[in-house]
């Protein structure tokens, strides 16, 4: 009998999205509830203080929570004073997302205060704006630009669904990824640890990296 691999829980990531209702935690329907509050729990654990004190919103899909999960999950975020703001309706893409040709408009600005560190990964349906480093390990995608007022040494996607006017600014651009819309590019070598604010930008059909 076949058995479908399962991803360990150290391995697994609950996904935190900045859409313009606030930042949102999307719960898979898949697995038990206890299962995503394990991984919770590490996460922020790991996280060291990155979303303490802040308010989100959580989307169940379908599920359906029993007053002991709610508790539980109310348990988890109170360790690291993050409260509830409120539950999402179901989001689904009804189309297949590489029909979509046109960019999505902006809907805001995510500011995140503090470092993006290895395993996080933050998306936007707007701009992303980082008061702190990109560490290698994390990854930012936004449909608008995206700024790191200090170290990109992640992955960095801007203009996600097609926004080819995107850009990429940060004080210490290092990538081990750079996307705008359909474009990849990795930085070389020796830009790599060079400092001074640069922005990148897609010319032609290519990422080119400018100084500020």
């Amino acid at each position: 009998m076949f058995v479908p691999a399962t991803r360990p829980v150290h391995e697994e990531q609950l996904v935190f999205k900045g859409l313009k209702q606030g930042l949102t935690l999307f719960v898979p329907e898949r697995d038990t509830f206890g299962h995503w509050l394990e991984v919770l729990e590490r996460q922020l654990n790991q996280a060291k203080g990155f979303f303490q004190g802040g308010a989100i919103l959580v989307e169940l899909g379908e599920r359906q929570l029993t007053p002991d999960e709610l508790a539980g999950l109310k348990k988890v975020l109170a360790q690291y004073r993050i409260r509830i703001k409120g539950f999402n309706p179901v989001l689904r893409k009804k189309n297949n997302p590489r029909s979509e040709k046109r960019p999505p408009a902006s809907t805001g600005v995510l500011l995140v205060k503090g470092t993006v560190r290895n395993g996080q990964r933050l998306e936007n349906e707007g701009d992303i704006v980082v008061k702190g480093d990109l560490n290698p390990g994390g990854e930012l995608v936004a449909t608008g630009d995206i700024i790191v007022l200090g170290a990109l040494r992640g992955i960095a996607h801007a203009g996600a669904g097609g926004n080819v006017k995107a850009e990429i600014i940060a004080f210490t651009l290092a990538p081990v990824q750079l996307r705008i819309a359909h474009i990849f590019s990795r930085a070389p070598e020796e830009r790599k640890g060079r400092q001074g604010p640069e922005i990148a930008y897609i010319k032609g059909e290519k990422i080119v990296v400018e100084r500020l």
